[in-house]
This record gives structure tokens, sequence and C-alpha cells, in this order.
């Protein structure tokens, strides 16, 4: 039985915030403890109470219940209390006697080694399970995918080199451009996912067309585990009635007293109608690091008129670090349209419309040197003499091609702030295939001389009611298409709300099909619940009417049925709405399916898109260039069906412009987009570097800590398990629910079970067990035995963990140069290095428990031995860290002087650039340098190992 003595101060061993307590009673087999610090009593059986004698040794500093701190001259043990004899650090004279009843409540044993000395010691298995936590913290920082690992999407090659490329940069401002179907949604929440998880970026604004917030919202976290918070008119108003004074006579302080709402929360998404209602000071104030925007094309500009969405997404842009623009029509709006969205990226590259428009006449001259520069292995003298003339100030060899290029692309093209990957350079998409549908036209159809062109095109509309349905061939059409496709899903789009409105009802009331219907003029929930339905594989809608609305952001790529009810006269419409069935992921050939009246407009508009363009068969990037050539002619085909001669004149004319366009298309500015957009060497690495990722599994570290802190792990099914908490659980776990999840480490069935949470390294449940390990003060000190017969009894070994420290402010990033990670050492009692030799799993298999009372004896007797081991450990890592830091020093000194060779090339270009933007640059660069000069190691976790026989 432990001999307790009423005055001394012992430690709780389960309670360590409970601070130093005090033996207050002893009974025969019971002790009580207070706790001064919170004014706690506890009361413990004697022969086995988790207590910790709490004692100093020569030299320590010790504090006093009145804050004065003394350094130890001296220890005696009077009748069970210890008395030290102390004096001020810097007055050795001043000796005087201190009893350990003296002694201040509080005690801080955050640090690995105060917990070895003042007996806080774990099992070996917590110190494994801190080991285990610290190497996979440390592979994941330095893993080359990092941030790619976590998202639950296909290895696809394109999409992963945008991520990669951009995921990385530091306040990424890129337009994400790639053609419908390939998947800029996902490249953008890449990117989030990467800018997030590296602390590049912590706060982000999302803006979207008000049908696109509930798909982006579940997007970002079935796909990404990214939980946006979707701001409104009510969730403001709400915000502002938590913040707002409780008393009347408080209201003239409102405005200085309120809080910006937008800053309630770190991840905002909103929509594009709500940006130009809200207050956009607040918005724009609020702090963003990351400002994504979808459906860019839809921000208008012109050298006369700004619009006031354009107005508030620049205010936005500016003032945010990082911005990603989203559009699959970059060009096809015009070169002004294209020009508004570069500047609201990099301002300072594109400074006026003129000179944009100049350097695009000159694309094609770049294109073919970059080409050359690319694609030859040796560059003869002409080569490097052109290359010159465009990269002055880097040297012209091939040993810099990589530098070149980037380079040549980033002030001749818009490879630095534009990526665009087209269909005829990835791969995986199936075929287009038209089915023309020539149908009478009804004699209530038949045009008049004073109807309009969009009374030829949509006569539907000429009716108030469905009444229409009844004589429209299309509708008698469609509704026998549907009886034959009853196993099929049809995906159906038309123009306008009230004709998808109108269909839908007379094929559901009249005809008896389930038909789901998606219209501008719903709300979003009513949107997302009709989506969902004509998802659903069984029980699910077997078509889904949508109006024009339905041909941006909605993926339908499960149905291969695509019946345009009408034709829009916008080629780009067009193209949207065929790219909700052609994207990745498709499985069959689309069948577009075209029914039409003969002999009227509608057929006209048909063959200008079939014969001119053939726009049916594959992507037309080039369809807003062949409109602006042949709109006017289009426009009187259209209005005189009849005249035969008119309408041959039209398709030959838009062969033409379709030629010229499609040549235009393939000259300069495609080539320097290629180089930059989409690298197969590079992104076939990636793919191979994630597939390899996914077969480390998380399971086995998670099935430890499960263990050590009380989580259920239930089968469910091959490679997936059902995780809830325990009875017995220590704490909330992080990113378990109360009614738990279900998980898999397998990306292919988490990619088949939306049902099933993806468990990456990167997924919040492992990331967030890794910091609740490494958080927690279990597993910092250890002592343990080792029983091997080739190493002499009582031969001491210290096991020690260090982690790397840079102090910096957050935005400087100082984890892209040198990462936090961990180093370890393993001393002999001669301070001998042998962890190269002794790995820590080896050396785990021979450790055994050791008696903690028997451990702190070791502890206490061998103080002076491991003071100086720990003295020798900490030296041969801070040389280890020395090295790390010239590395990383040299890496972002490299990385400044690029970033200032861009800059004084660009203020050649740009006179408006002041001189305080690059005097800014080298300040920043000089405080990075101070910072990454001052790191240190801080020692995580210790181990000893004393080595005994049987």
């Amino acid at each position: 039985m432990t001999d307790f003595a009423l005055g001394q101060r012992w430690l709780s061993e389960t309670e360590t915030e409970l601070g130093l307590g005090i033996i207050q009673d002893l009974a025969y087999r019971l002790v009580t403890v207070y706790f001064p610090a919170c004014e706690e009593e506890r009361t413990y059986a004697r022969d086995n109470a988790p207590l910790a004698r709490m004692s100093f040794s020569v030299g320590d500093t010790i504090t006093t219940a009145k804050g004065d701190s003394f350094v130890v001259a001296g220890v005696r043990n009077v009748e069970g209390i210890l008395i030290y004899q102390a004096c001020p650090e810097d007055d050795p004279s001043a000796m005087q006697l201190v009893p350990e009843s003296q002694l201040g409540h509080q005690l801080d044993l955050r640090t690995a080694s105060d917990r070895l000395f003042a007996g806080q010691l774990d099992t070996s298995g917590w110190f494994n399970l801190r080991y285990a936590a610290m190497q996979a913290q440390d592979q994941l920082i330095r893993s080359p995918v990092r941030g790619l690992m976590g998202p639950r999407v296909d290895l696809i090659g394109h999409q992963l080199h945008i991520a990669h490329e951009v995921g990385h940069r530091f306040a990424p401002r890129v337009l994400l451009a790639d053609e419908v179907g390939l998947g800029k949604t996902i490249e953008a929440g890449m990117i989030l996912h990467q800018q997030l998880r590296s602390h590049r970026a912590e706060r982000v604004l999302i803006v979207v067309p008000p049908a696109l917030v509930h798909q982006w919202f579940v997007e970002m976290v079935r796909r990404f585990n990214l939980h946006f918070s979707i701001f409104d008119a009510s969730r403001l108003e709400s915000l502002r009635h938590e913040y707002m004074p409780a008393r009347a006579e408080e209201d003239e302080l409102l405005e200085t007293v309120m809080p910006n709402p937008f800053q309630s929360e770190q991840l905002v998404l909103i929509s594009s109608d709500f940006l130009l209602q809200c207050n956009s000071e607040e918005l724009v104030s609020a702090g963003w690091d990351l400002l994504v925007i979808d459906e860019a094309h839809h921000l208008e500009w012109s050298p006369d008129h700004v619009s006031e969405a354009y107005r508030r997404a620049e205010q936005l842009a500016l003032a945010s670090r990082g911005v990603l623009l989203l559009t699959a029509t970059p060009e096809q709006l015009g070169r002004e349209s294209h020009y508004a969205r570069l500047r609201l990226l990099d301002p300072d590259r594109y400074p006026s419309l003129e000179q944009f428009i100049e350097e695009q006449d000159h694309y094609r001259v770049v294109a073919e040197l970059a080409a050359a520069l690319h694609d030859q292995p040796v560059w003869p003298a002409s080569l490097k003499e052109q290359a010159a003339e465009y990269v002055s100030d880097v040297a012209i060899d091939e040993k810099n091609r990589e530098l070149i290029l980037r380079e040549l692309i980033d002030r001749s093209g818009t490879g630095r702030v534009m990526f665009r990957n087209t269909r005829k350079h990835v791969q995986g998409f199936p075929a287009r295939v038209a089915n023309l549908v020539p149908l009478p036209c009804p004699s209530d159809y038949v045009a008049q001389p004073d109807d309009t062109l969009e009374d030829r095109l949509f006569p539907e509309r000429l009716f108030s009611d469905d009444r229409w349905c009844e004589i429209d061939s299309r509708a008698s059409w469609l509704v026998e298409f549907l009886r034959q496709q009853r196993r099929e899903k049809v995906l159906v789009i038309c123009a306008r709300s009230e004709t998808a409105s109108d269909l839908q009802a007379w094929l559901n009331y009249k005809h008896g099909f389930n038909v789901g219907v998606f219209h501008e003029h719903m709300d979003l929930i009513a949107r997302d619940r009709a989506a969902a339905w004509f998802a659903e594989s069984e029980d699910g809608a077997q078509a889904l009417v949508c109006s024009e609305i339905g041909s941006e952001g909605r993926n339908f790529q499960f149905a291969h049925h695509l019946v345009l009810f009408d034709l829009p006269r916008n080629p780009d419409l067009l193209e949207q709405r065929i790219g909700r069935l052609d994207r990745i992921g498709q499985q069959q050939d689309i069948q577009i399916h075209l029914p039409h009246f003969s002999d009227q407009a509608q057929q006209v508009l048909l063959r200008w898109y079939h014969e001119g363009m053939d726009a049916f068969s594959q992507p037309n990037a080039a369809g807003s260039i062949i409109s602006t050539e042949t709109g006017q002619l289009l426009e009187q085909a259209l209005m005189a069906p009849a005249d035969v001669a008119l309408s041959e004149r039209l398709i030959q004319q838009t062969r033409e412009a379709s030629s010229r366009a499609r040549e235009l298309l393939e000259s300069g500015r495609d080539r320097l987009l290629e180089l930059s957009s989409f690298d197969p060497d590079r992104a076939a690495t990636l793919v191979s570097q994630l597939a390899e990722a996914d077969q480390h599994s998380p399971i086995t570290f998670m099935e430890q800590v499960f263990e050590r802190y009380g989580v259920e792990q239930e089968d469910h099914s091959s490679d997936a398990w059902i995780l809830q908490p325990s009875p017995q659980m220590i704490a909330g776990f992080p990113g378990l629910p109360d009614d738990g999840i279900t998980v898999t480490d397998q990306r292919s069935i988490a990619l088949a079970r939306d049902d099933m949470h993806f468990l990456s390294w990167e997924h919040p449940l492992v990331e967030g067990a890794i910091d609740l390990v490494l958080g927690d003060d279990h597993g910092k000190a250890c002592v343990t035995l080792l029983k091997n017969k080739r190493i002499p009894a009582g031969t001491l070994l210290l096991e020690g963990l260090y982690r790397i420290e840079v102090q910096a402010p957050k935005s400087l990033q100082a984890e892209r140069f040198l990462p936090v990670s961990m180093m370890r050492v393993l001393l002999d009692a001669r301070g001998k290095d042998l962890s190269a030799t002794i790995a820590h799993e080896a050396l785990g298999k021979q450790c055994h428990k050791l008696d903690k009372a028997l451990a702190r004896k070791i502890v206490a007797s061998q103080k002076d031995v491991l003071d100086k081991l720990l003295r020798d450990g900490e030296d041969i890592v801070q040389s280890r860290v020395e090295a790390l830091i010239q590395e990383a020093l040299t890496n972002q000194q490299n990385e400044q002087q690029q970033e200032l060779l861009r800059l004084r090339d660009l203020m050649r270009r740009n006179p408006a650039i002041p001189e305080e933007e690059l005097a800014f640059l080298i300040q920043l660069g000089e405080i990075l340098q101070g910072s990454l000069q001052q790191a240190h190691c801080q020692l995580a976790a210790i181990r000893l190992i004393v080595v005994g026989h049987d």
C-alpha cells in the first residue's frame, strides 16, 4: 500500500487538468485529495489510487502558490513531506525553505519531458499510436498527391492535371473553361479541397446561378466532405436578429457593434441573385481567401456598359486572394466577353481590351514557337533567337525547357490564368446520334404573315393553356416514343417553362406516364426533388421535362435519350442541352431525338444546325462565331421557310463559316492552351500515384484509434464497415455522428454507393482521429521493458519523436517550403543515434509492459543521464533541421525570383502597375525568409527503453 501523508502533493493520472492535489484525509482503505486549482475533491482506494507523487529534483524550477519561482538546490524528506531548499534564479544567496504544501496548484505537463520526469507515464500502446499518428500526418503532408486523395471522384487524367496544377498554387486566380461535360465542377471542388487541406485558404465564397445552389451544396458534401453554409435573405435576417442589441436605446450604436454576418461561417455558398441583393460592402469586407463563380459568362461587361453583377463580382475579385471562374463558353461570346473574364483574374496582365486583342492576333506565331520548343529535343540557334524575343530574362537552353514554356505561355498566351480541355484531346466520350423526326404541322400552327419569329419557332406559345398538346404532332410523337422506351430514361428539353409545365401535366394526367418537370419558376427544393426522382433507378420518373434552365449545370449522364422538343437559336445553348447527357461517365451513345414540323421555320433551324454546322454529331465550340457570320441570313430564311433557294444559300454559307471558324480555333490559341491545360505524362503519373495511395488504406490505423477511444466497428459487407459511438467512448469522436456512419476504403465502392463515406487519409474522420491522438497527452511519455538476450541487462535506450515548427503568419503559407514533419532518434547511453539501423516497428515488437512504480523509480534514478540524452537528441535533430531550412530557403527564393521576373515583365507592358507592388512582394519574401530561418524542433514524444532478461 502506498505511503500517503497529509500535506503531500500528488497528481491525478486520469485527470491531470485538475492540477496539483493535496492529501486532505486518510482512512484505513481510502485517501481523499483536494485540488485547489479547481476546488474539487476526489476520494480513491489507497491500494490502487490513480495518483502520481509530485517531486522535484536539484536544478528544477518550482513555483509557489504566490507565483514566485525558485530553483531547487536541495530536497529533504521530513515525515513524508518534501522540503525544498531553493533560491531565486537571479539571486543564489537568497536561499529559503519551501515545503511542498506551499507549491502552486497549477502544473503544466504538456511537454513530453515534463510528463516523463513527473511520472505521467503511458503504455507502449499509446506511444505506438502517437508514433503512427505522427507518421501518418508526416506522410500526408509530404504526399505528391496531397489534397487529391480524399475526393470521391474517378481518377480522370485531365481533371487531376488541372486540379494539381492550380491547387498547389498560392492564391490561384484561374479560368476553368473545359468544354461542357469535362467536369469543371469536379475540378473546382478538387482545387478547393487542396487549398483548404493545405491551409492555403480558410475562407471560401462560392457564387452560382440560383438553380445550381443545392446541387453545388450536395456535390461539395458528397464528393469532397466540404460543408458550405447557404446564405440567402432569410439567413441574413436571422443572423441580424441574433446580433440585434437587447435595448432599443442602443439602436444608434448598431452600426458600430453589429458584426459582419458573412464572417459567421468559413465556407459560404450564395446565388448570383443574392449577390445582386445583399450589402456588397459587407460581402466584400468579409475577407475571402478564395472566390468561386460558376457560369461566369453571365457576367456582362463591355467598354461602354458594366452590369451590376459584373461590378459586384469585380469588387469581390479585387478583394479576394484567389479567384476561380467557371465557364464552358470562354470565347464563344466574343473577345470582349472573354477579356472581361480575364481582367477579373489578372488586371495587371490584362490592362486593356485593345492590348488583349493585339496579343490575340499574334497567338499563332507564339503557338508555333511553343510547339517547336516543346517537341524538338535539340533547339537550333534560330529557334533560340526567336524564343529570346519573348522570354529575354531566362537563359534560353534546353535544360530550362519547362520554365521557358511556362513563361512563354504566361506572357504571350492565357496559360497561367486559363485552362481549357476539349473532347478532341480527352478520350472516353460516346458518339452522338441525331434522329430526325419530321412531322406534319397542325393547321392551327401554320404561320401567318404577322407572326413573329418566336411564334414560328414556338407556336404553342399562342395558346394560354395546355390545349395545344392535343393538336401538336410533336406531343403525340412523344407519347408513342415514351411507350416504346418504357425501360429507358428520357430527358426532354424545351425553351419555355410554360411549354415544360403543360407537356408534363398532359403526359402525367392524360396518358399516365411518370414524368417530372424542372423549370425556373419552381423553388430550389422542388427542382432538386424532381432531379432526384428522375435519377432513381427503381420507381423513379421515366422522363424529365426541362425548360432551358435544365441545360445548365445539371448532369443526367445516367440517361442516353435526349428529346429536343424545340431548338434554341443560340448554338451555345444547344451545346449545353446536349452536354447534360454527353459527359464523362456516359456509358452509351447519345440518342438525340429531333421532332420538328416539316417545311416550317423549325426545319430551317434544324438544317442550319445539322447540315450547316454538323452540331449534333460533335461539340461545336465555334457556334457563336458561325452565328455571328450567318445570323442575318438565318433570320431571313426562318421568316421564309418556303424559299428553298434561300435555305440552300444559308446552308452553304454556314458550312463555309464553320470551316473557317474551326480552322481558326485549331490554330495558335488552342495549341498554347493544349500545352498548359493537359500534360498526358504528368496526368498519367498522378493517376498512378493516386492508385498507389488508394492501396495504403487508413483502416489499420483507425482500428487502433477506435480500440483506444471506444468506437464500435462492425462489418457491413466486403471492404465496408459500420462505425458507431460505444457507451465506453472516451469523448466525442470528431467526424462521427451520434447515429454512426458506414464507410469503405475502396474508391470503386464509394463511387457506386453514395450512402457510404470514402475513408481515405483525407477524410474528416481520419484527420480528426490524427488530431485527436496528437492533441491528447496520452503517449507523450513511456517507459517499457525490452527483452533481448543479445543486449546486456540494464542497458538504456531513449527513443524520441520530434516535430519541426515554423512560427509565421498563416497568409505566408510557410508550410509550402518547410512542412511540419516528424523526426525520430534512438539513442544509446553514450548518445549514439541508432534510428537508421533499428526501426520503430521492429523495436516495438520486443517491448513489454513495465510496472509503473518501478518505471518511475528508474526515471528518477537516471535523471542526469536522461537530461544529457535529451540534449544530445535535440542537437542531432537540430542539425538535420538546418539542412531542411537551407533547402526551404532555396526553394522560397527561387519561387520569389520567378514572381519578381513576371511582375517586372508586366510592369514593362503595363506602366500603371505601381512600384509599391514590387516592394510589397519583396517585403513578404523577407518576412517569410526570417520565419523559415527561425524554425526549430519540438520534442513530441519520448520512450525510455530498459533492457531486462527473464
